[in-house]
């Protein structure tokens, strides 16, 4: 399913990690997100949903460009943002891309400097990201891939005003959402950056 779906680099870094297969949620999704539709994924932790954002991130991607970032990839956590930063950095060895990671504990000025000198992804915690935002010192005018990871967790942050806020200054760009259980809250939260979106239910 993989050799189908993406590049030569992500194909080399998968057999380095020992993954073969795709799973279920992977196969149902990457062909969507590959044909750069708005996407809604939901299923359970655990079946590789961070894993398909962070490859379509990659191949859509696919190498370094310029300094402003044109990737914005939002988690729940501190502990999450690491985690997928370290996947991201094995996903993506071979290419150039470069990454970086925005936390509440880090200092707010060198974060901002790292964004500001040049960087493809830019992978956060919400607060922090909403904070760097509103300083006006993030430059989103190039975003081709703006997604929310676990979007049931980051709902119950209270900063969905500032998130939606942030939103209507995108370009045009791809809109990608996870989360491990559905409800109509959810969705109404989802359809509110996206007027129209695909739903991949597992």
């Amino acid at each position: 399913m993989f050799k189908e779906k993406l590049n030569k680099n992500l194909l080399k870094a998968l057999t380095d990690l020992a993954i073969e297969e795709a799973t279920p949620i992977q196969k149902k999704a990457l062909s969507k997100i590959n044909s750069g539709s708005d996407l809604y994924i939901n299923s359970e932790e655990g079946t590789g949903k961070t894993t398909l954002l962070l490859l379509s991130c990659i191949q859509k991607l696919n190498y370094a460009f310029e300094d402003a970032p044109r990737a914005l990839i939002i988690t729940s956590s501190e502990e999450k943002a690491l985690s997928c930063t370290e996947q991201f950095k094995k996903l993506a060895h071979y290419t150039d891309l470069r990454v970086t990671c925005v936390t509440d504990s880090g200092k707010i000025e060198q974060q901002t400097d790292a964004i500001y000198f040049g960087t493809d992804v830019v992978i956060g915690t919400t607060k922090r990201l909403v904070e760097i935002y509103l300083k006006r010192t993030f430059n989103i005018t190039k975003l081709k891939l703006f997604i929310i990871d676990d979007v049931e967790e980051v709902a119950k942050q209270n900063l969905m005003s500032q998130l939606e806020r942030l939103s209507l200054s995108l370009p045009k760009c791809q809109k990608l959402f996870c989360s491990n259980e559905y409800s109509e809250k959810i969705e109404k939260i989802t359809s509110k950056f996206s007027e129209k979106y695909l739903e991949v239910l597992a």
